[in-house]
């Protein structure tokens, strides 16, 4: 039989018991209230990531992971990040930046292959990448290549397109401004062996077309895939001369713009400097800055070294000599015992195939340079004036068809 003091000690020790029990609870009722420890319930589908639909409760997010993937809006996702979107006037994917200075970047996109893409943007009607830009100094889109291999064919910004039907371009650049000193496409080049702007039609058809006007478009320039250029307004250049380019026997260095050159009869397609008086072998003038200069190279050929402009026809400045008299104006030029130099011709009966031009300037003593209205190997009365009298009869197959157009017209 238990001792009654004993059993007073148990019953003491149950109390302090449960009072300890009761203290614990209310300690840790306590402690989960200071701590906010709630319970969360909720039910979810398998591999959408959980979003709090209200304090205590989970429910699915747009997001959906598969395997390494995350679409948003999308069970179906392509790539390590897919956002689809089916709203209008709204961005897909954002990025702002409000520094005002540094290198920042609303949105960076980055690969290391040469044949993937920092950032794609694809579009079945309309812009596949758009960039706005508010500043006057700002671009809306930016291409670098840092790259300092040139032999891989890389760039800034490419455009490709697939179309084979319709008015479609790969690059295109539009000014919206009605005044000022726009620009729709703009190519600049700072190294000197480049190019800023190429064209290259792979299948041989036209390379440029420029047009004017609107609805329709006016071409009023175009280049062919040979290289033939067709001009409604023609060309007017800063020289005044046709030249061809020849070449010279000796060294180059010894002849100079305005010299009067000859045929070289030792030397095959050659010329020299013209040194006989009324020499029938006068070609030109070595042009001084020719309008137009002929060749027999194609594009890519380099220029002879030993070739230089050879005026064929119009206005050009010539070295002359006033050792057969003083020069005036319209006088004839024919070739002088001064080497490279033209003077006034006198004796008409050494004339004939050797006059090189008209004087546009006078000189009245010593050797200079004038301006000249040059035309090669022209006969005598062909420059001398409208009415004037050669002292070489026309060739009697020239005056029988003179004499047949004639009374063509009067049978009219």
């Amino acid at each position: 039989m238990q001792d009654p003091d004993e059993q007073k000690g148990d019953a003491v020790k149950t109390k302090f018991g449960v009072v300890l029990t009761l203290c614990l609870l209310a300690a840790a009722s306590a402690f989960a209230q200071s701590t906010r420890i709630d319970e969360v319930e909720g039910v979810g589908t398998p591999n959408y990531v959980p979003v709090f639909t209200g304090s205590h409760r989970l429910g699915n997010s747009s997001i959906f992971q598969f395997d390494d993937s995350i679409g948003i809006g999308t069970t179906a996702p392509h790539g390590t990040l897919n956002v689809y979107e089916t709203g209008t006037n709204t961005f897909v994917i954002r990025g702002t930046t409000t520094s005002t200075s540094g290198f920042v970047a609303g949105v960076v996109g980055e690969t290391t292959s040469p044949e993937g893409f920092g950032v794609l943007g694809t579009n079945n009607t309309g812009v596949g990448v758009s960039g706005w830009v508010n500043s006057g100094a700002g671009f809306g889109v930016v291409g670098n290549n840092f790259s300092l291999d040139a032999n891989s064919g890389g760039g800034g910004v490419e455009g490709l397109i697939n179309g084979t039907t319709g008015f479609i371009t790969a690059v295109r650049g539009t000014s919206l401004g009605k005044s000022g000193p726009s620009v729709a496409v703009f190519g600049e080049q700072f190294s000197p062996e480049g190019q800023a702007g190429m064209f290259i039609n792979r299948a041989g058809g036209t390379i440029l077309i420029g047009s004017v006007s609107q609805n329709p478009d006016i071409t009023v320039f175009r280049v062919d895939g040979a290289g033939t250029v067709y001009a409604n307004g023609g060309f007017v250049p800063y020289g005044a001369d046709f030249a061809e380019s020849m070449a010279v026997t000796g060294d180059r260095s010894r002849y100079a713009a305005g010299d009067l050159l000859v045929i070289d009869t030792n030397s095959s397609r050659h010329l020299t400097l013209a040194h006989q008086p009324y020499s029938t072998l006068v070609a030109g003038i070595y042009s001084t800055k020719p309008g137009m200069l002929g060749s027999t190279r194609t594009v890519d050929e380099l220029v002879a070294k030993d070739e230089v402009p050879l005026a064929v026809v119009g206005i050009v400045p010539c070295k002359v000599t006033a050792e057969n008299g003083a020069i005036e104006v319209g006088d004839l030029l024919v070739t002088s015992s001064t080497p490279g130099h033209a003077m006034k011709g006198t004796d008409r009966n050494k004339m004939l195939g050797a006059v090189v031009g008209k004087a546009l300037e006078p000189l009245k003593k010593g050797t200079g340079v004038i301006q000249t209205r040059h035309a090669n190997a022209m006969r005598v009365d062909s420059i001398s004036g409208e009415g004037a009298t050669s002292p070489f009869p026309r060739p009697a197959s020239l005056r029988r068809c003179k004499n047949t157009l004639t009374k063509t017209e009067a049978v009219r």
